[in-house]
């Protein structure tokens, strides 16, 4: 085996790691061939976040969210000024700032697919929303999201994602129910 001479240095704190490695595996040798193993085994092993990991982790850095127990929601929607949350929701974007900061591009410069894309993944990292799930049917997107939070929020919602829509340019129908949304995203107008 060819081996390389090195030299170099270190703080005083990885030189007490190192005497300890080196006690431990009998040489400094061995202990830096060890751990520099071991840096490139990790390395192979750290998966790639996923999408939703990656926007969790801007969310986290907006800084523009509170936690707040599902039950409190769901009392607060019941007895919130809906217009006003609903008029407050639609000036401020909300759903298309969203996309934005997953997409990490302008809501014009998404594509449709990536707008549905970035509504889905939004409700399901944010939970508030049981399921929700969209179908590609050829001349339209069909979504249907379940949920406990009561008819007032499955309103307010509904009313949220058709006018994000309507700022994309394109059409959609809506049909809610207390624990139901269906929504037909039109593909054209």
């Amino acid at each position: 085996m060819k081996t390389h001479r090195i030299s170099t240095t270190i703080s005083q704190k990885h030189w007490e790691l190192l005497k300890k490695q080196a006690e431990k595996y009998e040489t400094q040798q061995r202990a830096l061939e060890l751990a520099l193993e071991s840096l490139e085994n990790s390395s192979r092993q750290i998966p790639e976040l996923t999408l939703e990991e990656k926007y969790w982790m801007r969310l986290r850095r907006a800084r523009s969210l509170v936690i707040i127990e599902k039950t409190t929601f769901k009392t607060l929607t019941e007895t919130a000024n809906i217009e006003l949350l609903s008029e407050l929701f639609i000036r401020n974007k909300i759903m298309e700032y969203t996309i934005e900061l997953y997409f990490q591009k302008s809501f014009e410069e998404c594509s449709l697919k990536e707008v549905v894309n970035g509504l889905v993944v939004n409700l399901k990292i944010t939970k508030l929303v049981d399921t929700i799930d969209y179908t590609d049917c050829s001349s339209h997107y069909k979504l249907i999201i379940t949920h406990d939070l009561g008819f007032t929020f499955a309103k307010m919602l509904s009313t949220w994602i058709d006018n994000m829509f309507k700022t994309y340019g394109v059409r959609v129908e809506s049909i809610v129910s207390v624990k139901t949304i269906f929504i037909k995203i039109l593909k054209t107008n």
